[in-house]
C-alpha cells in the first residue's frame, strides 16, 4: 500500500483501502494458504515531519494443523500502529513491507485446528480427534 504524502492535509485523519493478493506481499510459508485478497484499511494523519498510520489487516486462510494434518480455515485480523519520518522531499510512503511483516509476526508457533486438538497416534496414524486407536498406549 502507497500513501501519497502530498495529497494529505496537514492534521486530518484520512482512511485509505486497499485489497492486495497474498502474492503482492510474497506469502510462501508451508502450511498457509489465503483465501482471496487481504483487505487492509489504514487511518492516516499527517503532522509536521511525521506520518502516522493506524492499520486494520483481514484475511481469511487455509492451515494445516500442526498436530492432526487436517486443513482447516481461519479469519485473520491484525491491528497496528507505525510511524514514518517525513523530509518534505518524500511523494510516497510504501507501507507493503510493514503490512507483510506485521502479518508474518501474527503467525502463532503451531497452527491448531482447535485448542485442544489430540493429533495423530505417534505409532499407527489414527486422528486420534475423530477415534481411538488400538494401540497399547493409548
Amino acid at each position: 500500500m502507497k500513501i501519497e504524502v502530498a495529497k494529505l492535509k496537514e492534521g486530518v485523519l484520512e482512511n485509505l483501502q486497499e485489497s492486495l493478493l497474498p502474492e503482492q506481499l510474497d506469502f510462501e510459508a508451508s502450511g498457509i494458504k489465503y483465501n482471496g485478497k487481504i483487505n487492509i484499511s489504514s487511518d492516516v494523519k499527517k503532522d509536521m515531519q511525521v506520518l502516522s498510520a493506524r492499520t486494520h489487516l483481514s484475511a481469511t486462510a487455509e492451515f494445516t494443523c500442526s498436530r492432526c494434518l487436517q486443513e482447516f480455515s481461519q479469519a485473520i485480523e491484525k491491528d497496528f500502529d507505525t510511524q514514518y519520518p517525513l523530509d518534505g522531499q518524500q511523494r510516497f510512503i510504501d507501507i507493503t513491507q510493514d503490512i507483510r511483516e506485521e502479518m508474518i509476526l501474527g503467525y502463532p508457533f503451531k497452527f491448531l485446528c482447535k485448542s485442544d486438538c489430540r493429533g495423530l497416534c505417534p505409532k499407527c496414524g489414527q486422528d486420534l480427534n475423530n477415534n481411538k486407536c488400538n494401540c497399547q498406549d493409548n
